[in-house]
């Protein structure tokens, strides 16, 4: 099927609100999503594909070994790791839209358990590849949409984070891949991505089972590099504000959590940026 016709077909289904009841073999429509999912077309990628993935998931449209292979999909390297490295191309949205289906399938193995610990282990292997060899970090392309690698992928760990399985050193893998995007040097965020990454560190801290050492030196880890890296002042000044934007960001965010360990992460943070003056 092509990017037309699929495109006319789901705006069909959307019209009638996404209701299966007149749709056959959803599934296999769903494979043809699977092959178009990088569409540089923005109504097609963003607006039906993954809407109706997401809604479909949610209703509990697959099976569940369809799911199972839905998210395979999803991980391989013709997905999320199609053209990794690139920069400025088409293929980043092959990827981040790859890596926006975890949150809506890990969301109904939360519900029904049908991963197991072998499943996340491999989930988390490839998230955290890939958060720390993204390079295309555009928010919004002109003309073609949401990119937004840090924030889809951010959007993933948050879920995955919630998982039974993972244990302490798999949650500091999870904090320190994303701390690969919030030290980012060769932008300025502006569409949000510090928000989005706040809530998965948050996640993660509200699993409580870090040390405070490791809070301490992970927090400590995002100010450091610059000179190893023999970056430009530009690029530093960029790192150093969205570093700054994002402690911001989490601190406003837990300003009233009382559970452990976030009043501890408070006064951390704030330490954090009285350095950073």
């Amino acid at each position: 099927m092509d990017a037309l016709t699929l495109k006319q077909r789901l705006q069909h289904i959307q019209s009638v609100n996404l209701s299966i009841d007149h749709v056959e073999q959803p599934y296999e429509l769903a494979l043809y999503m699977m092959k178009h999912i990088g569409s540089p077309d923005p109504v097609l990628r963003d607006e039906l594909i993954y809407v109706t993935f997401a809604t479909w998931i949610g209703q509990g449209v697959f099976s569940e070994d369809q799911l199972r292979h839905v998210l395979q999909l999803a991980l391989d390297d013709q997905h999320l790791f199609y053209g990794i490295g690139e920069q400025g191309t088409d293929s980043v949205f092959t990827r981040t839209f790859s890596v926006l289906l975890l949150p809506p399938i890990l969301s109904v193995d939360r519900e029904q358990s049908f991963l197991n610990k072998e499943d996340i282990a491999g989930i988390h292997h490839r998230l955290t590849t890939y958060l720390e060899c993204e390079k295309d970090v555009r928010g919004y392309a002109d003309d073609k949409g949401w990119a937004h690698a840090p924030a889809h992928a951010a959007d993933a760990v948050e879920d995955l984070a919630q998982s039974p399985y993972l244990e302490r050193t798999d949650l500091l893998e999870l904090l320190h891949a994303l701390a690969v995007k919030i030290a980012e040097p060769s932008v300025v965020y502006i569409h949000d991505e510090d928000q989005r990454i706040a809530h998965a560190v948050i996640t993660i801290l509200r699993r409580n089972l870090l040390e405070l050492k490791d809070i301490t030196i992970w927090i400590d880890s995002l100010h450091q590099g610059d000179k190893a890296e023999n970056r430009s002042l530009l690029e530093t000044s960029q790192k150093s504000l969205n570093v700054r934007l994002f402690l911001q960001t989490l601190y406003l965010a837990i300003r009233t959590e009382e559970a452990e360990p976030f009043p501890a992460v408070r006064t951390m943070v704030l330490q954090a940026l009285g350095r950073e003056k």
